[in-house]
């Protein structure tokens, strides 16, 4: 995105103002549009660079939050198996009690104390019933741990959702900022070329050398191999093919660089 300001302020106005003087009414009006044009250019990218930031920020503060919610995930995950052990464990003491409670009935009985004896079997019920309802609380946290589980796996399958869909979103906006640039080079070889055309005192061969210069120098930049793309590149190709009949020079642009000015 740097380099992509960078180019704008790169950018010469149109009719080669710093070559050609302007003396007309016309011209005036040509630089004051293009650099009316450059300036929104260049707002565009500053305002692109600008949300890129604010994404950037926004991506790690999200990011935080994420962790912050897994970890609290993690941490009911793992409260929820420790109250699983606690109510297994009290489940099994419940168990023990109620063991201990029948064979004491079944003493009593034996001592023929059947109040006693009643009442133990009361105890009994009542820790059987208690040991019923042990189970029951482990396994409804043993359930809680598994939900927990759960919910961090479908957490973390949105978290990755989501990183996916803002890759997505940042390369398409690298892209038309890109395309942007690109586009803003191309205009400026056009305009160059131009302010040589209207050149008066100067021959056409001398006319062809300067913008094959201008040319080249371009290719480099808007080549697809060099993050152009193909359509400022065809587009610039067809820009110097005119300035080559203007000039008396009739030679077929081939969109293949050469040697000489393949990027490196």
């Amino acid at each position: 995105m740097a380099n992509a300001s960078n180019l704008v302020q790169n950018v010469e106005m149109p009719n080669a103002p710093n070559l050609v003087r302007p003396n007309t009414a016309r011209q005036l009006r040509a630089r004051a549009e293009f650099h009316a044009q450059m300036a929104n250019l260049e707002a565009k990218i500053r305002a692109a660079e600008k949300a890129q930031e604010t994404a950037i920020r926004n991506a790690v503060k999200k990011a935080a939050e994420e962790k912050a919610r897994e970890t609290a995930i993690k941490n009911a995950a793992k409260q929820a198996e420790e109250n699983a052990r606690r109510e297994a464990v009290n489940r099994s003491k419940a168990e023990a009690t109620a063991a201990k409670a029948a064979a004491r009935a079944k003493r009593e009985k034996s001592n023929r104390n059947i109040a006693a004896a009643e009442k133990a079997a009361e105890n009994a019920e009542k820790a059987k019933k208690a040991a019923e309802n042990a189970k029951k609380a482990a396994e409804k946290a043993k359930k809680a741990a598994e939900n927990a589980e759960k919910a961090k796996k479908a957490e973390k399958a949105k978290k990755a959702a989501a990183n996916a869909k803002k890759a997505a979103e940042n390369a398409e906006k690298a892209k038309k900022a890109k395309k942007l640039a690109a586009n803003a080079i191309v205009k400026n070889v056009d305009n160059k070329l131009k302010a040589i055309k209207s050149k008066k005192n100067i021959t056409k061969d001398l006319m062809y050398k300067k913008g094959r210069i201008i040319y080249l120098q371009a290719t480099k930049k808007v080549h697809p191999n060099r993050g152009g793309n193909d359509g400022s590149f065809k587009k610039l190709g067809i820009i110097f093919s005119n300035f080559e009949k203007f000039t008396g020079h009739n030679v077929k642009v081939n969109q293949e660089l050469s040697n000489e000015n393949r990027p490196r």
